[in-house]
């Protein structure tokens, strides 16, 4: 029987074409060891792509769930150690890149943890958090080794993980060449971490 995988193999051969958004399930369905390994053997670096991916799959569960949640748990002192060092890779990219106001953000930014409710009294769509997110994936884009189909549908696949941008930057980094601490977000997301700036706060709380 026909699978993603086999879909997936024959796409990265040359031999049919499939949109990207075909495999955005890829690594949800075929996300045991060996099947990783396979799906990754058509791309350079593919030892750490391996890696990476199933670092990423082994800290999370999907258990009903449309995407991958992480299931590590910490101190809240813990998670609050690994949102500074998230936030302090945002300020370094942003200061690298001559950013001067989403840097000066970044650079007031308190830590300021609490709960999902708190988040609901302002427009998420409007934050500075998704300009740094919109800044680093100009760069990525930019800064992809292969620019093939094959990899544009690599990182869709990726991206489906767990509908997460950042994640899916630090598992394909191997083919990123670009000076972004992408596993300080694995860090904190891995501990169920979630964090958006406000006008002087990063506000952090559990998933």
């Amino acid at each position: 029987m026909p699978t993603l995988l086999n879909d997936w193999c024959v796409f990265c051969k040359g031999r049919t074409y499939f949109d990207k958004s075909h495999f955005l399930a890829l690594f949800k369905v075929h996300s045991s060891l060996p099947e990783i390994t396979k799906a990754l053997s058509y791309f350079p670096q593919a030892d750490s792509l391996v890696s990476r991916v199933n670092e990423v799959i082994q800290a999370g569960t999907l258990d009903d769930k449309l995407y991958l949640c992480p299931t590590i748990e910490s101190s809240d002192f813990e998670l609050m150690q690994k949102a500074k060092r998230w936030l302090q890779a945002q300020e370094s990219f942003c200061k690298s890149l001559g950013d001067d106001e989403l840097y000066k953000i970044c650079q007031r930014a308190k830590l300021f943890y609490g709960n999902k409710d708190q988040f609901d009294d302002f427009d998420k769509l409007d934050v500075p958090s998704n300009w740094v997110l919109e800044l680093v994936g100009d760069k990525v884009r930019d800064c992809r080794l292969l620019k093939t189909e094959q990899e544009y549908a690599l990182f869709e696949a990726l991206y489906g993980v767990a509908a997460d941008y950042y994640l899916a930057w630090y598992m394909g980094q191997p083919l990123i060449k670009l000076d972004f601490d992408f596993r300080s977000y694995f860090e904190f997301w891995r501990l169920g971490g979630v964090g958006y700036f406000n006008e002087d706060k990063f506000l952090v709380f559990r998933k």
